[in-house]
């Protein structure tokens, strides 16, 4: 008997998250975002992010979650310092509000690598001196971001969006340290498939 009321709430619980939501499918984003540095670098991001799985909560009919994976390849260049190239993965969820807009929080992990300005030059064990083409650092980053995207398009189609993403990231180690960037990345993003938001 003790165990019988234990079930019965159990049972309740779910049924009342099952009418609480209810799965949904959701569209593929690709995104290209212009990306400055504070203090000095600029570049461009270019990535996808795919849908894992979506929820619209019923309570709420305009509100749905998606939470997604995403990748990212793209270029810092930080003038008279260095060159970067950076490559991440993320996971993060999507609040869609409206067709019109929704918001993204994301996790990325990946790798960095710098290619130094200037010429670098290195001694060998004979004493000759040589020149080090494209020399530079690999360097593990990790981050997190916080986007606002807003419709672009035709009433009926929201195809486009604009998308503005502040993002604080660390890259490690550094100097045996670790260096915290600041960025803001501004662009647009474009919807793959026919489902709507």
């Amino acid at each position: 008997m003790k165990t019988f009321f234990t079930h019965v709430g159990l049972l309740f619980s779910l049924i009342t998250s099952a009418q609480d939501s209810a799965k949904i499918s959701t569209s593929s984003l690709l995104h290209g975002l212009p990306t400055y540095d504070f203090p000095g670098g600029y570049g461009l991001m270019i990535g996808v992010s795919v849908p894992l799985e979506s929820t619209v909560h019923i309570k709420s009919h305009d509100s749905k979650t998606a939470k997604f994976v995403s990748a990212e390849i793209g270029g810092l260049r930080y003038p008279f310092v260095n060159t970067s190239l950076l490559i991440n993965a993320g996971i993060g969820i999507r609040y869609i509000r409206s067709t019109k807009h929704f918001t993204e929080l994301s996790f990325q992990q990946g790798v960095l690598r710098t290619v130094y300005d200037g010429k670098v030059y290195e001694l060998d064990a004979e004493g000759n001196v040589k020149e080090l083409k494209l020399f530079g650092r690999n360097y593990l980053m990790s981050g997190i971001s916080y986007s606002q995207n807003w419709s672009i398009s035709k009433r009926t189609s929201n195809l486009w969006f604009f998308q503005l993403k502040p993002l604080v990231w660390i890259q490690y180690p550094y100097n045996s340290f670790l260096k915290i960037h600041l960025s803001l990345q501004a662009g647009i993003c474009y919807r793959l498939g026919g489902v709507s938001f």
